[in-house]
Parts: C-alpha cells; sequence; structure tokens
C-alpha cells in the first residue's frame, strides 16, 4: 500500500475545505411572497430566477434566503457555499410561494440583518431584496407611514454601520421605487427594476455580477478563447420561447448538447436559460451556437486574474472615475515587465465606442490606471476593460448609474470639534413645485434632524461634528408642477471637522520612508510562511498537534506544486 502518494491526496482534501470556514464574502437574499405576486408573478419565476443565482455563488462565500410577508420565513439556513449546499438550496427554492397577506419591509430587514448588527464585518455584506409592493404592515395608512420613516431613520443607519450593501429590485409599477433606490443609494448597493417576471433572471444576474464579481473572459459573435490558464468556465446562455436548442462546439470540433454532453460537464437548463460548466477545458477557441445576446457570458475559474478596484455604483455628475487594474498570479500581482509590456489594458464604455481609454502603468509596479469623467447626462452606463495578449484575455465589467437629483448640494464643515457641519440644499424651482419640498438628514445616531427653509429657495440643516467623522444620510421628498412624486436619492456624506491650513496645522509627523529590501525580504518570508488560518489553528489548537502537523505537510506540498505550475504558466505566457 502507497502511503505516500495517497496521503498528499487527504491533505488536499482537508486544504480545500479550511476556506470555507474563513471566508469573508456573505450573500443574504429577502424574496417577497406576499400575496399580490400572484399577479406580478403568477408562474413563479421567482424559483428559477433564484436558482440561477444560487448556482452562480462561488465556493469560497456564504449564503443565505429567506421569504417575507407578514413575517419573515428563513427558507435555506446561512451557510459555506459547496455542492451539498447548492443541492439544497435548489431543492428548497421550490417552496416560494405567494400566501402571504402583507409586505412588512421594516420587519424582514431586521430579521435578517440581526446577526450582521451585532458583530463587526469581517468581509463584504450583500443583501439582496426582492418586492413588488409598498410598505404594508397592520394598522392601516398611518402604521405603513410610520413603518416606512422608521426604515429610513433607524433601520438604514444602522445597515451603514454593519457595513450592508443593500441591492434592491422592484418588480411592477406599484413597488414604492423611491424607497428602493434610496436604501439602495444610502448604501452603495444598486436598485434594479424588473419590468416583468421574465426579467427577473437579469436582474438578479446584474446584482450578482455587482455583489460577488467573477473573472470572466470575452464573448464575441459567440465565440471565446480559453487560455491553459483557465481551470473551468461557466457559460450562461439565456433563451427566448423561440430560441433554437443551445449547443457548444469544442475547439477540435465536437459538438455538446443538453441532451448529449459528457458526465464531466454539468448543464443546468432552465425555460429561459442554460448554465454549461467545463471542468479542465481544452485551450482554444470554442463556440457557442445559439441567440446573439448581450447578457449571455462566459465566468472562469483561474490562478491568473484581472483585478479592479470597484468603481462606486452611484456618482453625481461632477465625480470623475480613476479605475486602477492589474494582473495577479495566485492572488499575487505581476510585476515582471517582460511579462506586462506584452499585455494590453483597455476601457471602453459600451454605449459609445468612441468612449474609450488605454490605461497607463502607475508608480506603483504592476498596477495601470486610466482618470475620466463620467457622463454628464443621467443614466445607466456600463464600463468594460480587457486585459488581453497573444496568449490569454481577461475581461472585467462594472455598471455605474449618474444620478439624476434636482437639488444642489453645498457643504460647509467646521473648523473645530463640537461644531456644526452646515449643509444647504438648493431645489430647483423648474422641476419642484418647492411648496412639496421637505428634507431630513439622519446621523448614524439615527436622530433625524429636519431642515428648514432659509431665504427664497433654500433649506438648511446642521449637525454636530465630533472628534470622529459621521455618516450622514440625506433624505428629501418633492413633487413637480404636475403634482407627481419625484425620486430624490442622495450619497451618503461623511462629515469631520474640515483640515487645518498649512499655517494652522501642527508640525506633521515624521513619516519612514519605505525600505525596498525590507519589502522584498518580508514578501519572501510571507512565501514561506504558512497564511493566516495556520497561525491561528496553530494558537487555538496547540492541543491537536497531529491535526496542525497534517495541515503544516500539506502547505509544503502544495505550495511546491503550486510553485511549480505558477513558473510554468507564466513562462508560457510571457513567450
Amino acid at each position: 500500500m502507497d502511503h505516500p502518494v495517497r496521503i498528499p491526496y487527504l491533505l488536499l482534501l482537508f486544504w480545500t475545505l479550511l476556506p470555507l470556514a474563513r471566508a469573508g464574502e456573505e450573500v443574504r437574499v429577502l424574496i417577497d411572497v406576499s400575496g399580490s405576486m400572484k399577479q406580478t408573478d403568477p408562474h413563479n419565476l421567482r424559483v428559477p430566477a433564484l436558482k440561477l443565482l444560487l448556482e452562480l455563488l462561488p465556493p469560497d462565500t456564504r449564503a443565505g434566503v429567506w421569504l417575507f410577508a407578514d413575517d419573515v420565513e428563513p427558507l435555506i439556513p446561512p451557510a459555506a457555499v459547496d455542492d451539498g449546499w447548492k443541492r439544497q438550496a435548489q431543492q428548497s427554492s421550490a417552496r416560494i410561494h405567494a400566501d402571504g397577506r402583507l409586505t412588512h419591509v421594516e420587519k424582514a430587514l431586521i430579521a435578517v440583518t440581526r446577526e450582521w448588527r451585532a458583530k463587526a464585518a469581517d468581509g463584504n455584506r450583500h443583501l439582496i431584496l426582492l418586492t413588488d409592493g409598498m410598505v404594508d404592515v397592520a394598522g392601516g395608512a398611518d402604521a405603513d407611514a410610520a413603518s416606512r420613516q422608521r426604515l429610513l431613520t433607524r433601520v438604514l443607519p444602522e445597515l451603514q454601520r454593519a457595513k450592508v450593501h443593500l441591492y434592491t429590485i422592484a418588480l411592477s409599477d406599484q413597488a414604492d421605487h423611491a424607497l428602493l433606490k434610496q436604501l439602495a443609494v444610502a448604501t452603495d448597493g444598486w436598485n434594479e427594476v424588473a419590468a416583468s417576471a421574465d426579467q427577473l433572471h437579469r436582474s438578479f444576474l446584474k446584482i450578482f455580477k455587482k455583489a460577488v464579481p467573477r473573472d470572466t473572459l470575452p464573448l464575441e459573435n459567440n465565440r471565446f478563447q480559453v487560455d491553459t490558464g483557465v481551470r473551468e468556465f461557466s457559460l450562461l446562455v439565456f433563451r427566448r420561447p423561440d430560441s433554437p436548442p443551445t449547443e457548444l462546439v469544442k475547439p477540435s470540433g465536437q459538438r455538446w448538447t443538453f441532451e448529449n454532453h459528457p458526465e464531466s460537464v454539468r448543464w443546468h437548463r432552465e425555460a429561459n436559460y442554460d448554465l454549461i460548466t467545463v471542468a479542465d477545458p481544452m485551450p482554444g477557441q470554442w463556440q457557442l451556437i445559439a441567440r446573439l445576446d448581450p447578457d449571455n457570458q462566459v465566468m472562469i475559474v483561474t490562478d491568473l486574474k484581472l483585478q479592479v478596484e470597484p468603481l462606486p455604483n452611484y456618482l453625481v455628475s461632477d465625480e470623475s472615475l480613476t479605475v486602477a487594474a492589474e494582473l495577479t498570479d495566485h492572488d499575487r500581482r505581476i510585476t515582471r515587465e517582460n511579462f506586462l509590456r506584452l499585455v494590453q489594458f483597455h476601457l471602453r464604455r459600451k454605449d459609445d465606442e468612441s468612449a474609450q481609454w488605454p490605461l497607463s502603468p502607475a508608480e506603483d509596479p504592476g498596477v495601470f490606471t486610466a482618470t475620466l469623467e463620467p457622463p454628464s447626462q443621467p443614466g445607466t452606463y456600463t464600463f468594460t476593460l480587457t486585459a488581453a495578449s497573444k496568449t490569454f484575455q481577461r475581461r472585467w465589467e462594472q455598471s455605474v448609474e449618474v444620478i439624476a437629483n434636482p437639488v444642489e448640494l453645498d457643504l460647509s464643515l467646521p473648523a473645530q470639534v463640537g461644531g456644526e457641519a452646515v449643509v444647504r440644499l438648493i431645489p430647483d424651482p423648474h422641476v419642484i413645485d418647492l411648496k412639496s419640498f421637505r428634507a431630513t438628514a439622519v446621523p448614524e445616531d439615527g436622530r433625524p434632524i429636519s431642515f428648514v427653509p432659509i431665504g427664497e429657495g433654500h433649506w438648511e440643516g446642521r449637525i454636530p461634528v465630533g472628534a470622529e467623522a459621521v455618516t450622514v444620510t440625506l433624505q428629501a421628498e418633492a413633487r413637480d408642477h404636475a403634482g407627481h412624486p419625484l425620486p430624490l436619492a442622495f450619497k451618503p456624506l461623511t462629515l469631520e471637522v474640515r483640515a487645518a491650513s498649512p499655517t494652522e496645522a501642527e508640525e506633521p509627523e515624521t513619516v519612514e520612508e519605505e525600505d525596498p529590501e525590507a519589502e522584498l525580504e518580508e514578501e519572501l518570508l510571507e512565501e514561506d510562511s504558512p497564511p493566516g488560518w495556520w497561525r491561528a489553528a496553530a494558537i487555538a489548537g496547540a492541543g491537536n498537534l497531529i491535526l496542525a502537523l497534517l495541515g503544516f505537510l500539506a502547505w509544503r506540498w502544495l505550495a511546491k506544486q503550486n510553485e511549480k505550475r505558477r513558473q510554468a504558466l507564466l513562462e508560457r505566457l510571457g513567450e
């Protein structure tokens, strides 16, 4: 019996399970099951839409799903995402119904985020809320208005403090679009409006790409190029009722269909999409036989990644954008000049072929940047960034919204602790009926401060500022001259004591210069040291010496294998 061969595979299994316990990304989903869903989602398309989201979740996340109406019902308990969790989630999704009576958004948000609000975030927190109606609680219109107000003045500041990104999907014209948009903007989440239940799949996909972005390959004219660094790809193909059956053609010319494909290929099929996952794909050009669709995409698992600093989801028209990108191998930035000089980084805006920007090397080795002015017109714009050489391609995409807000904001910060920040709001009288304008500032402590009119067409709010910066959420209501309500949304404001001028400032602290040699030595030490989980395990598990020894041996064995693979991959790609 050849123990030296079998033991590494046992250790490999042990090693791969550990990251699930320390994953920081977490996604939670809240689905409206009130009775109105029988009209807005008569075919219960929430089920396949949720299945798509769950199937796309990578294995280094945690996720859970809840249903809400009058009350809140756990559907899929939050846990680490793995194959077993996905199987349970796929089965449990069939329990989604439309039998509830009310739409208690406040109760739902409080229940699902209770654990998050009780402790500091150790990773990114993403909450997806799907609803088709207004806030509707027991007690009539006054109770509804009170619950809505508590959402903005109590629940929202708590979500901000807990670092929760709230993504909202409105399914129907009857949904409270102004509230959902305000919750999304204030938490730097995203707001989607699904015109019909048929659009839910695409809405979930857009939000997924923001919450848990994955590496992708360019898909041009239904063709995509797979390089030797791709360990797995998942091809998402949207279908219409009249679409022909989807086919996938390998570089060798072999054709696969839903009815005829290898057992090693996972082909998940729903009424309006296919999700095809291929492990260890053949390098070369693959072809998709299907209708062209801008939302079709190829998501990959790879060690060679394009990392891009996320952009703000919401912008005002005078904000500039700086995009920073880097290539990483095994999560370490690539800085080799002879490799990077063969790579072209290119940024473009999808709606305008003339809006293109090459990225230039930054001072930090291996980082490439571009600075651009966002579109001046309000709306949603999608930016794509491609890193390409002769041997590989990687693609990144993000949508941003330039907010249309006919209210000018002016901010004055205090010069000392204990002073007041003065926020002035100036509504556009051509758009807004000034008699209808109301505004409130909600600091992190949750005590709302009302704006008061100062002169003609100006409103002012004064917020005390202490020693530490405070985040303030602005809320405003207004109607146009025809009496229609206007959706007004503001990005959160960070208020702090105004920076002192050079003559007022104290003598600056002495900053030690970085020692490049010391940094290099530190990197080499990190490269030869067990990762952070090992150090924690060594402290916490001193009594389990055998397990610790197995973990150490696993790390040493995998480190050698990964280093050989990394060097071989970089040599091939740099040729």
